[in-house]
């Protein structure tokens, strides 16, 4: 998934601490010790038993490298804190230069977070029941009959904290419900599809793919011109998307969603995002990984 990203006595690092198990995020901090987390740790990177500590040239490497030598390239990105790089993601911090309360570009940059991402097939298997009443351990989705899930795919709300499963359940869901609806997927920040050269470069069925776009102009586009059943986005921030997302499913479009949070009750009592609970037809809480906490089902929907 790195190759190319990533290389020398920091790629020995990591093979070194992970052994046989995957890495799912990097934390690379300008002098601090190289962090891995993987499905059940979170670790310091070791090489010859000491602590790998990363460098100016560390951090300018994966950056060049992740631009093509071209920051100029994802200047968008990187006003929106990121940088594509293939399949991954790259999250970044340092000092930013902002106008009139406008982020004009993020320079001297010393904190990286690079996110893996891992495809996990029927990672919505318990969340397809509520949404489309079906068992995927007892039926593949492609046998399913074209009008199988004509009146019976609810709009779903997908909360958790960070880290437990949200993106990798949203897109499983975009996989099975594609096979039988129209499916458009907006994948602002690139989670979703991982396009790689326009291409996704993960399994999203047969949806359509609106990547890079700006979640509301996305919204805008797409249901003028795609005509989508169902439309599967990612974390949904702010008031502006909120309300966004509510024109949408009173439009009758179902909206498959995620949402950063502890709980339904939580997601309740929020001035900004309580709105939501009231326009979607079901919401579920996720625990690592991808385990339904809790299933609600919202404003008297069976």
């Amino acid at each position: 998934m790195l190759d190319g990203l990533i290389d020398g006595e920091m790629e020995k690092a990591i093979a070194a601490s992970v052994g046989g198990e995957e890495a799912l995020e990097l934390r690379v901090r300008l002098g601090a010790p190289l962090k891995i987390r993987t499905l059940t740790r979170y670790l310091t990177a070791r090489l010859n038993g000491e602590d790998y500590i990363a460098s100016r040239e560390d951090v300018d490497k994966i950056l060049a490298r992740a631009t093509d030598m071209s920051p100029y390239s994802v200047s968008d990105e990187l006003k929106s804190g990121y940088v594509p790089f293939r399949a991954a993601r790259i999250g970044v911090g340092g000092e930013c230069v902002s106008e009139n309360g406008n982020l004009l570009a993020i320079k001297s940059i010393s904190y990286l977070v690079i996110r893996i991402p891992r495809q996990v097939f029927n990672a919505a298997g318990k969340l397809l029941r509520y949404v489309a009443n079906f068992d995927a351990s007892k039926s593949h989705a492609s046998v399913l009959s074209a009008d199988y899930l004509s009146k019976k795919v609810k709009s779903a709300l997908i909360i958790s904290l960070p880290g437990a499963g949200k993106t990798t359940a949203l897109r499983d869901l975009a996989r099975v419900i594609s096979h039988h609806k129209n499916v458009v997927v907006i994948d602002e920040r690139k989670e979703l599809a991982l396009p790689y050269m326009g291409e996704p470069t993960l399994d999203i069925g047969e949806a359509d793919v609106i990547s890079g776009m700006p979640k509301l102009k996305a919204y805008e586009n797409c249901v003028r011109a795609m005509n989508p059943d169902v439309i599967v986005t990612d974390e949904i921030f702010g008031e502006d998307e909120v309300k966004a997302v509510c024109d949408m499913l009173r439009c009758g479009v179902k909206v498959f969603a995620s949402l950063h949070g502890e709980s339904v009750e939580a997601v309740r009592k929020s001035k900004i995002y309580s709105v939501l609970l009231e326009n979607f037809e079901f919401a579920a809480t996720l625990e690592p990984i991808g385990k339904v906490k809790e299933a609600v089902t919202l404003n008297g929907y069976n």
